[in-house]
């Protein structure tokens, strides 16, 4: 029970860190226009096809420390992260898919990129689908 009292008091204190985050988020959440629906199962479901367009960690880094500039804490308290996944034909470098993000949310986020990524993948879900439910849930509120 004492791990679900220090749980549910570091989501609390986060809230307002969460909130801020989504005012941070890109509006549009870039795709990349070599992802499409018919291009789905030679791009994003081939295993390992992120690492192909993640770009490297020295440009990543640059934007992180320019993007942190002026926010509480430092840059290893956020994560520069991809409004629409790499795993869901997001744009790999686009700012207007690119955003800073803490830590304990960004855990959030990556289990429900997963969970569409999963979905698109066996066809349950359409791609286009997955990346509404990314700007719906994860946007600018």
């Amino acid at each position: 029970m004492g791990w679900f009292i220090a749980l549910l008091s570091s989501a609390l204190l986060l809230a307002p860190a969460a909130a801020q985050d989504h005012q941070r988020a890109p509006v549009s959440g870039m795709v990349d226009p070599h992802v499409t629906q018919a291009t789905i199962h030679a791009t994003i479901c081939q295993r390992g096809y992120t690492a192909t367009v993640r770009p490297p960690r020295e440009v990543t880094d640059a934007i992180k420390r320019r993007l942190v500039n002026g926010l509480p804490g430092s840059s290893q308290d956020y994560e520069l992260d991809h409004l629409i996944p790499l795993g869901l034909g997001g744009h790999p470098t686009s700012s207007n898919n690119l955003w800073l993000q803490n830590w304990p949310e960004a855990a959030i986020k990556d289990r429900d990129e997963l969970r569409l990524h999963r979905a698109v993948c066996a066809g349950r879900m359409t791609l286009e689908q997955a990346q509404h439910e990314m700007r719906a849930t994860w946007g600018p509120r």
